[in-house]
């Protein structure tokens, strides 16, 4: 029998929490004590749910386009039409130019073709996370907001979160050329976040920006300044319900998601993640 998840449990205790108490013995009795077990410790969700909740259908429009890419590129070009065309008109544009994909002669569809097509494209994104909660149901958390976010959104936040970084950094600095160097990479908004990060003395020691290996350039600076910002946002996720990860890693492009994927750890870190936590809600 397959292992019943912590998520399907939740579903469970929620719907045996609003039978009557007799309804709800007759039913437990059919698990085995091991589960009862284990349903004795899940919380039931609080707000209501449907069927219809637990469809993935919209799954694939939530989801940054660029995760297809792995499934797609296994397929060759006539077959990539087929899937890409199933999708979203914005997603279907941005893959058929990465793709290379020609516009000419787009495929028609058919209602049932649309399905099976969007449906493998889900169970390749999906695999062992098939059981996703829908995001209603995901525990409250201080950080649930950010599901609301774009992508554009979120990396503004991942970037604004850097100045922290860079702050604890300009304290080590005192080569006055280098120092020039660096305020006249920053934007208005940003000298005046990086006033008050400055003003902040944090807590808690974070692996440094590592301008000693900066080759001078702004994108470099950029680039060393944005996985500051990733791993930052990583400590904040940690400990968050799996779900709502993999939600959040999902609305950013496959090379961020994944990044910021490997940077959450399954516990919050003491001292640190309640911290950052308390730093996006002032950046929000």
């Amino acid at each position: 029998m397959r292992p019943i998840s912590d998520n399907r449990r939740t579903v469970l205790k929620t719907f045996l929490s609003r039978s009557s108490v007799e309804r709800a013995t007759q039913l437990e009795r059919f698990l085995s004590e091991e589960e009862r077990l284990h349903l004795e410790k899940i919380r039931p969700a609080q707000d209501a749910f449907a069927s219809i909740d637990f469809s993935n259908e919209q799954m694939l429009e939530r989801v940054h386009w660029s995760w297809f890419l792995p499934t797609l590129k296994s397929y060759p070009e006539p077959e990539q039409k087929l899937f890409v065309y199933s999708l979203s008109a914005f997603s279907a544009k941005n893959l058929a130019k990465v793709l290379t994909l020609s516009t000419i002669e787009k495929p028609q569809l058919t209602g049932i073709a649309r399905t099976f097509f969007r449906q493998v494209l889900l169970d390749s994104l999906l695999g062992e996370h098939n059981d996703l909660l829908p995001i209603h149901l995901l525990p409250p958390s201080e950080l649930s907001s950010l599901l609301t976010h774009s992508k554009q959104e979120l990396i503004q936040l991942i970037d604004a979160l850097s100045i922290y970084d860079l702050a604890v950094e300009l304290r080590q600095i005192v080569e006055t050329k280098m120092l020039r160097k660096i305020y006249s990479f920053l934007t208005k908004k940003e000298l005046e976040q990086l006033q008050i990060a400055s003003a902040h003395k944090e807590t808690f020691t974070l692996q440094r920006v590592a301008l000693d290996r900066w080759d001078g350039t702004e994108e470099s600076f950029r680039s060393l300044l944005h996985k500051r910002g990733l791993a930052r946002l990583g400590l904040a996720l940690s400990g968050q319900h799996p779900d709502f990860i993999w939600y959040l890693c999902h609305q950013l492009d496959i090379g961020r998601g994944s990044a910021l994927f490997k940077l959450c750890a399954p516990e919050p870190t003491p001292g640190i993640t309640e911290a950052i936590c308390k730093q996006i809600a002032e950046l929000l």
